[in-house]
């Protein structure tokens, strides 16, 4: 679930509103966190299983 919520930034939503930040100025963040992230799972379940 963690995995999946780095597309959906709705955990950072207060801080971008402090910092007067919309969704939109993290979402490039979010996509190359999730990609990598997913990266690294693929890679650790492949040598796993």
């Amino acid at each position: 679930d963690a995995w999946t919520n780095m597309i959906q930034p709705f955990w950072a939503l207060p801080a971008l509103a402090i910092a007067g930040l919309g969704a939109k100025d993290i979402m490039g963040y979010c996509v190359l966190t999730l990609i990598f992230v997913g990266l690294v799972v693929c890679g650790v379940f492949y040598f796993l299983v």
